[in-house]
């Protein structure tokens, strides 16, 4: 059968680095608030130290675009998800994943 693996998740590069070392799936989280912290975002997908990254807030469908087309692993569009509608708009604009602590998102 499947075997479970454990997952890190961090906005921490240095934690990510560590779980990777173990073994573990890394998932890095970023806070995007500015062109800056997107630039940030961006050299850390080309340079691929992640399995997979978590973008937030993940309405922003023109961000998702961009970053799924340079990343080689999948793109989680999480924060702020709070229908449908968000949800079909990220998977659209290329996320793989949603994350949501809205429970009704869970059952779409």
């Amino acid at each position: 059968g499947l075997r479970r693996k454990k997952v890190t998740v961090s906005t921490k590069a240095n934690i990510i680095s560590a779980a990777k070392d173990l073994g573990l799936i890394t998932v890095q989280r970023f806070f995007l608030i500015d062109s800056l912290s997107l630039k940030n975002v961006i050299k850390y997908i080309e340079a691929g130290h992640a399995d997979t990254y978590e973008v937030l807030p993940g309405g922003m469908y023109k961000i998702i675009t961009m970053l799924s087309n340079i990343s080689s692993v999948p793109l989680i569009a999480g924060g702020l998800i709070s229908d449908k509608e968000d949800v079909i708009s990220a998977l659209s604009a290329g996320a793989t994943a949603i994350s949501s602590t809205d429970t009704t998102i869970w059952t779409l």
